[in-house]
């Protein structure tokens, strides 16, 4: 008899945080983790949920180490 084999995928992080992984990532507080995330245009609404694009608030940081 066969025997099945269990197909795994490497983990991946989350490209897309919600208020609570982006306060996390970034280490603010709610208020300025939302002020932040809205000035850099990473908020995305998919649905009713309110995530935000770790990509562009990767550029935001990048940008702001330039200054």
């Amino acid at each position: 008899m066969r025997q099945r084999t269990l197909i795994t995928s490497p983990q991946t992080e989350a490209r897309m945080l919600d208020i609570t992984g982006l306060c996390v990532y970034l280490g603010l507080g709610r208020n300025k983790a939302l002020a932040f995330g809205r000035e850099a245009g990473a908020l995305k609404r998919i649905g009713r949920r309110a995530l935000y694009d770790k990509k562009i608030i990767d550029q935001a940081l990048d940008e702001l180490e330039a200054d």
